[in-house]
This record gives C-alpha cells, sequence and structure tokens, in this order.
C-alpha cells in the first residue's frame, strides 16, 4: 500500500499537488528535452535569477515515468507519449510555482524545521510498515531519499504558505439563499418571466422549463451560496435582491436565468465550498507572483 502512497505522492510533487496547478504551456516532444549554450546550458528555467538546473528537471520527470510504467502504462505507445509530454510539460511548470512559493516563503518569513520535517518522515515510514517498505517504495519509483526528503520538504512549505495566504478568509460569510430557472433562449426566459409576473407559481414553472437538471426536480433550488460560487452574472443579482423579490432576465454563459431570493444570512460556508474558495485565492496569489516574475524556460 505505501508503494503506491509514495508513487503517489512522487507523481503529485512532479505534476502538480492538490494546491500546486502547472499553468500550461505548449505540449512538448516525448524526446528527452536538451539545453544548448544559446539557450542556457545546463538549465531548465530561470526564475527571478534564480536556475531551475536540467539535471533536477529530469530526474523529476525520471520519477514519473517511473510511475507511469508501475501503473502498467506502456510509455512507446500513442497514449503513452501523449501522457510522458504532458507530464514533462507539467513537470517544468510546477517547479517554476514551487521556486515563486520558495522566494515567496523567504519573503513572509515562512519555514519548515528540521524536527517538523523528520516528524512527517517518520510518520510515512511507520504508515509504509517500516524501514525495509519504505525503501522498496522509493526504488520501486527510483527515488532517493534525499529526493524524497526534498519532495517533502516542497509539500510542506507549499502548504504552511498556503495556509499563510489563506488564513484570513473566514468560514462564516453572507450567504444567499435562492431558486433559479435556466432556460436556453431569451424569448423562453421572457414567457417564463412575464408568467412568473403574473403569479404563477415559481417552482412549478422551475420544474416545467428550467434546463438545471441539478436543481430542476426541487423547483430551481440551488440552496444557500456564497459569493465567489455561482456564475458572476447570476452571483450579483442575487446578492443585489431583496428577500423574496424575483430577478429581471439574466445571461451567462450557461443560458439565460431567473433567479429568486428566499433567504439571507451570515452562515458557515461548505466545507467543499470552503476549500474551493481557498484554493481560488491561492492560486490567484500564485498566478499574481507568476505575472511579476522574470521566468526564462529552456526546455520546449
Amino acid at each position: 500500500m505505501m508503494r503506491r502512497v509514495i508513487c503517489s505522492m512522487a507523481l503529485a510533487l512532479a505534476i502538480g499537488s492538490a494546491i500546486l496547478v502547472g499553468c500550461g504551456g505548449e505540449t512538448p516532444s516525448p524526446g528527452a528535452p536538451e539545453a544548448t549554450a544559446t539557450t542556457g546550458e545546463g538549465l531548465a528555467a530561470v526564475v527571478n535569477g534564480e536556475p531551475i538546473t536540467m539535471e533536477d528537471y529530469q530526474r523529476q520527470v525520471d520519477q514519473v515515468e517511473a510511475f507511469f510504467q508501475q501503473e502498467g502504462l506502456d510509455l512507446e505507445s500513442e497514449e503513452g507519449r501523449e501522457r510522458l509530454a504532458q507530464a514533462r510539460r507539467q513537470v517544468l511548470e510546477q517547479m517554476i510555482d514551487q521556486e515563486l512559493i520558495g522566494q515567496a516563503a523567504v519573503e513572509m518569513d515562512v519555514s519548515i524545521s528540521d524536527t517538523e520535517l523528520e516528524s512527517n518522515i517518520q510518520d510515512i515510514v511507520e504508515q509504509s510498515g517500516g524501514e525495509e517498505p519504505f525503501n522498496q517504495s522509493l526504488q520501486a519509483t527510483e527515488t532517493s531519499y534525499d529526493d524524497f526528503r526534498q519532495m517533502l520538504l516542497d509539500q510542506l512549505l507549499s502548504e504552511a504558505v498556503f495556509n499563510a495566504i489563506t488564513g484570513s478568509i473566514s468560514s462564516v460569510t453572507e450567504q444567499v439563499h435562492a431558486r433559479h430557472i435556466l432556460l436556453p433562449t431569451k424569448e423562453r426566459a421572457e414567457e417564463v418571466l412575464t408568467r412568473l409576473q403574473g403569479g404563477e407559481d415559481f417552482a412549478f414553472l422551475a420544474r416545467e422549463y428550467s434546463e438545471d437538471i441539478s436543481s430542476r426536480e426541487s423547483g430551481g433550488d440551488v440552496g444557500f451560496f456564497p459569493r465567489g460560487v455561482m456564475p458572476p452574472e447570476v452571483e450579483d443579482a442575487a446578492f443585489s435582491l431583496d428577500v423574496g423579490e424575483i430577478s429581471e432576465i439574466i445571461e451567462s454563459p450557461f443560458g439565460f436565468h431567473i433567479v429568486q431570493v428566499l433567504e439571507k444570512e451570515e452562515r458557515e460556508i461548505a466545507v467543499e465550498i470552503f476549500e474551493n474558495l481557498r484554493q481560488q485565492t491561492f492560486m490567484k496569489w500564485l498566478q499574481g507572483r507568476r505575472e511579476n516574475a522574470t521566468i526564462e524556460r529552456f526546455v520546449e
């Protein structure tokens, strides 16, 4: 079981963890990339003057290859070549993100102590069943102990920065309890709005006409939601309406909506939504770091 844990960890750290998703570029060719003297010999990238070496880059690519092989993927097949090409690109972008996070950690005075790192390593060793199974898992993914230790340090540092960036987000905020009717055309929406304004029941018309399958049977009820969850057009309308009020027709990329607000109150955000808000906040911060960074890539 722990072989899979360590394999998965190596893959996640190499091609993007839950809180680090590499921003895509063009898919590189499946062959091993090489840096030349004209493009930064021995370097995969430079981030704000800090190098990412080809040696470190290729080592992470090799770990991903080992993981794919452990999973039974034929790297010579079309699927194998495509997945490896994508992984190569993701490895580089994740390494760039990790460097940006490391630089930010220094600025924020965020660090991981040796005691914390060693404690986490021992937890993983114990979960694997001891030193021997743990070492076998490392060998299976062609990962040295030093590489594993660095990967774990990167993960812990990323989590620490993530928590620092998102720590001020409150889990209690204003939320709206609303229902809506989603319609395919403005003409149909105008017909339904006219019937609503004439006094017909919102839930009945939602069940009859709404194209939102997830809420149609409940009369269009989408429950409580905070800002940052619904399409911006729908969200802006919902938070501006009074309780009981029905909106005008709202156009979004999904179609044409009619919204009615049922309740408004301060309440705890659902765990899934709260974590999504934290992810969005962090990724917006990371994108800002990327946009303000000087990044040179020497791998194509």
